[in-house]
């Protein structure tokens, strides 16, 4: 018995329009269906996440009427559309934005990530060097690494006010 026993081919005389279905996909044609499926699909996921987002913060008792809330979640909102389109390949200018403000580090076992967040690149400010609030927050920053998780470093010292 072949691999080739256990196939059953469509009836051919079941075929309605037989030049439609004899005729080669047209690649421009296809292409195209593609990219809207992959846009619908991100839009839609990414609806999906933010209406997620905003029920939480609701919950949390966040302030969502407030217009800075608005701007921030747009920007959270549109970063995470920038990550889903890389991840199929698409191009999304929140993705040039993460790769001129994001600097990721690997450890020497390659194991162990962390991500520093550099705003003065976009934003024109003044580096400072990031001290941790305290010891006790140095070394739970120091535990999360050692378990291989992804470590994010904010590039402000979080002195600063609320606008």
């Amino acid at each position: 018995m072949s691999d080739k026993d256990n196939i059953i081919l469509f009836p051919l005389n079941k075929i309605k329009n037989k030049i439609a279905a004899k005729n080669p996909i047209d690649e421009k044609q296809h292409k195209k269906l593609v990219e809207e499926q992959t846009k619908e699909f991100v839009e839609g996921n990414v609806d999906e996440i933010a209406y997620y987002l905003l029920d939480r913060m609701v919950a949390m008792g966040i302030r969502t009427q407030a217009l800075s809330f608005t701007t921030d979640l747009a920007l959270t909102i549109d970063t995470i559309r920038g990550l889903i389109y890389r991840d199929f390949g698409k191009r999304h200018p929140a993705q040039d934005l993460a790769d001129k403000m994001v600097t990721i580090r690997v450890d020497k076992t390659g194991k162990n990530k962390s991500a520093r967040l550099n705003y003065s690149e976009v934003l024109g400010m003044k580096h400072k060097e990031h001290r941790p609030l305290s010891a006790d927050v140095e070394d739970e920053l120091k535990d999360l690494s050692d378990m291989g998780g992804v470590i994010f470093e904010p590039e402000f010292d979080g002195d600063n006010d609320n606008k």
